[in-house]
C-alpha cells in the first residue's frame, strides 16, 4: 500500500512539474506578454509622432497590449534609429521608420552607424501623405510650368525654402529641379514653420511642405496650392493638379511611414505585427481618420512594403549624389 502511494505521490509530482515546465515554456513563447516600445526618432507634435501615436493606440488594440511611444529625438532621426537598431531583437522594441531616416539619412551623413536593408527588418507599411507645392497668396505664379518658366527667363533668381537640409522639403525639390532642370536656390530654415512664415510673407517664393501640415494655409487662402506630389489627386484638395497632369511625368514622392524591428526578431513576431498593422489600416474608421488629416493608411502587405523601402532607398540615394546634396 506505501508503495502503491509513493508511486501516486511521485506520479503526480512529476506531472504538476511537467505541467508547470510547459506553462513557463507557453508563457515565455506568448508574446506579446507585456508592453511593447514603439521608438520615435523625432521630437513630439510633428508629424511622426502623431503617426505614431495614432498607430500605438490601434495597434495596441489588436495585440491587446500597451504601444507606448518614445520620442528620442536628434540628428535627423538618426540617434533614435540607432537605438532601435541595438536594442535587443524579442519584438518589444519597434521603430517608426520614415523617409528621412530609413531612405535618406544612410546616404547624407556620413558614419550614420546603420544599414536599414542589413540592421532592420521591414514589418509593414503604415501610411503616406503626398506633399504639395505652394507659394504666396498674391505670387505671380498659377501653376508649376508658369514657375518652372520664370527660372529659364532668369536662372537662379527664384528661391525654395525647407525645414532644413537633409528634410522632404529639400530633397523633393531637388528632384523637381532635376526633373524641369530648373535652378531655384535653397534657403534652409530650422523647421518647417518658419520656412512657411516667410513664404507667406514672400522672402521665399517656393515651398514643398507635406500635405498634413500645409493644408490649414491652403484651405484658409494665406497660401496658393501649385501641384501635388502623387500620381494621384489628393481627396482633401481635388481641385490642386499633380505635378504628372501638369507635364512633369517621372515625378512622385511621398513622405512614408513604417514599421521596423531589430533584425533578428523571431519569424513569428513579425507575423503577428504584420497581421496587425495590415487589420488596423483595412479598418474603414482608421483609414477615414487618416484621410481627414491629408494621410492615406499603406494597402499592401510587409513583402510588398519591403521592396517599397528598397526603391526608394534607391531612388534617393540617386538624388543625393546627382544634386550634391551635403549635410556638414
Amino acid at each position: 500500500m506505501k508503495n502503491s502511494s509513493g508511486a501516486l505521490l511521485r506520479k503526480v509530482i512529476k506531472t504538476t512539474m511537467f505541467a508547470l515546465a510547459c506553462g513557463v515554456m507557453s508563457t515565455a513563447h506568448a508574446w506579446p506578454d507585456r508592453a511593447i516600445k514603439m521608438i520615435v526618432p523625432f521630437p513630439a507634435g510633428g508629424i511622426n509622432d502623431t503617426v505614431a501615436r495614432l498607430t500605438a493606440t490601434y495597434l495596441g488594440e489588436e495585440l491587446k497590449t500597451s504601444v507606448i511611444v518614445e520620442n528620442r529625438a536628434g540628428a535627423g532621426g538618426t540617434i533614435g534609429t540607432m537605438s532601435a537598431v541595438n536594442s535587443q531583437a524579442d519584438g518589444y522594441t519597434l521603430l517608426l521608420g520614415a523617409t528621412s531616416t530609413i531612405a535618406v539619412a544612410p546616404h547624407l551623413y556620413k558614419n550614420v552607424g546603420y544599414s536599414p536593408s542589413k540592421d532592420l527588418v521591414a514589418l509593414g507599411g503604415i501610411a503616406s501623405a503626398p506633399s504639395i507645392a505652394v507659394t504666396a497668396a498674391d505670387s505671380p505664379w498659377s501653376d508649376l510650368g508658369a514657375l518652372v518658366a520664370a527660372d529659364k527667363k532668369d536662372p537662379a533668381a527664384i528661391n525654395y525654402g525647407s525645414a532644413g537640409a537633409g528634410t522632404s522639403h529639400h530633397i523633393q525639390t531637388e528632384l523637381l529641379k532635376l526633373r524641369t532642370g530648373s535652378q531655384w536656390m535653397h534657403v534652409p530654415y530650422r523647421g518647417g514653420a518658419p520656412a512657411m512664415t516667410d513664404l507667406m510673407g514672400k522672402q521665399i517664393d517656393l515651398l514643398l511642405e507635406p500635405l498634413p501640415t500645409a493644408l490649414p494655409f491652403v484651405q484658409s487662402g494665406r497660401v496658393k496650392a501649385l501641384g501635388v506630389t502623387t500620381l494621384q489627386r489628393s481627396a482633401v484638395l481635388p481641385d490642386v493638379k499633380t505635378f504628372h497632369e501638369q507635364g512633369i511625368t517621372d515625378y512622385e514622392a511621398t513622405l512614408w511611414f513604417g514599421l521596423f524591428a531589430p533584425v533578428g526578431v523571431p519569424a513569428e513576431v513579425s507575423s503577428k505585427v504584420s497581421d496587425a498593422l495590415r487589420r488596423v489600416f483595412a479598418r474603414p474608421d482608421v483609414k477615414q481618420d487618416l484621410r481627414q488629416r491629408g494621410i492615406d493608411a499603406y494597402p499592401d502587405g510587409p513583402k510588398q512594403f519591403a521592396d517599397f523601402v528598397e526603391a526608394e532607398i534607391k531612388l534617393w540615394g540617386d538624388v543625393i549624389t546627382k544634386a550634391k546634396i551635403s549635410v556638414n
